[in-house]
């Protein structure tokens, strides 16, 4: 399923990822605690299901802070990434 396939156009999706983290207006964004997905479904509904319950696919917010997600197909995982940050705050407190 592309893009396409969920109602987004490549104008609006770039418009999405453009947005500045620094001058967004975080009461606009959706809470990524609020949005709801069945696990279980395959990828192509989990996605249509995470577009229909946001504004942004890029850009949310966590309570009070706003986060930005990256998509790349190559590159570290998001456990490498994870394992690199907590690595660095290891070595901040010690």
């Amino acid at each position: 399923m592309g893009i396409a396939m969920l109602d987004i156009t490549d104008k609006e999706l770039d418009a999405m990822e453009t947005v500045d983290v620094r001058t967004v207006d975080i009461n606009t964004l959706t809470d990524i605690r609020d949005i709801k997905i069945d696990t279980k479904l395959p990828v192509e509904k989990k996605l249509a299901l995470f577009v229909k319950q946001t504004n942004n696919l890029f850009i949310h917010r966590i309570g009070d802070y706003v986060v930005k997600v990256r998509f790349q197909k190559e590159g570290p995982t998001i456990d490498d990434k994870m394992e690199e940050y907590l690595r660095h705050l290891a070595e901040i407190h010690i």
